[in-house]
């Protein structure tokens, strides 16, 4: 201990007297004000639910602190995040208070507006939809269709039950079977609606197009 302290003494003492100077200088200096719109992040939303409201994106947050500190703030600085790990299903308010803002140190929060917002949540549920198969044009003259698989033949979704309730399951892409002659294999893309489905077990599946001349 004695060693730590008897080394470098003029540089422990230059950076003494440097955080001293710079203390008083903070404290010197007179407080002043300003006003920043700040977007509003979310974190602590429960992987079974999904928000479906459209709350506010950004808060009026009014903070103090030293000038020359003010001088140089930025929106980027401050941070705020609602809390929704206590969230249930429904219409929860919730409090937008100065603890959920984020500031650089020497940064006071003074408000934030709105002091609450409205948000929608709802219950994610899964369940196993069919692929259905989409077929475009027709087979070369004297060949028809005699058979369509797809494998996987179904895919695991999760969505609202507003919005999955009444898919009676997902499309492919159509495929152009234009000029077949003989039996093929596709990898296809699903038709996933970006709004009803947060999420997919399979984006593309292989569909078997079986061809066979016309008896």
């Amino acid at each position: 201990m004695k060693k730590f302290l008897s080394t470098n003494i003029r540089l422990k003492l230059l950076a003494l007297a440097f955080a001293t100077a710079l203390w008083f200088f903070v404290a010197g200096q007179s407080d002043t004000e300003v006003g920043f719109l700040v977007p509003i992040g979310f974190k602590g939303i429960p992987k079974e639910m999904v928000m479906t409201s459209s709350p506010p994106e950004d808060a009026e947050v009014r903070v103090a602190g030293p000038r020359f500190i003010i001088n140089n703030l930025s929106p980027s600085q401050i941070i705020v995040e609602i809390d929704l790990s206590e969230a249930r299903e429904g219409l929860n308010t919730a409090r937008l208070q100065p603890k959920d803002v984020s500031t650089p140190i020497g940064v006071g929060v003074l408000r934030v507006r709105p002091s609450s917002i409205d948000v929608r949540m709802e219950n994610l549920v899964s369940l196993s939809l069919p692929v259905k198969v989409k077929l475009a044009g027709k087979p070369a003259e004297g060949f028809r269709v005699v058979g369509v698989t797809a494998s996987p033949k179904s895919v695991n979704a999760s969505g609202t039950k507003k919005d999955i309730k009444t898919m009676g399951g997902v499309y492919t892409r159509p495929i152009d079977i234009s000029g077949l002659d003989a039996t093929a294999n596709f990898t296809v893309p699903l038709e996933i609606p970006p709004h009803e489905f947060r999420s997919v077990s399979a984006e593309t599946v292989t569909v078997k197009v079986k061809i066979e001349l016309e008896r």
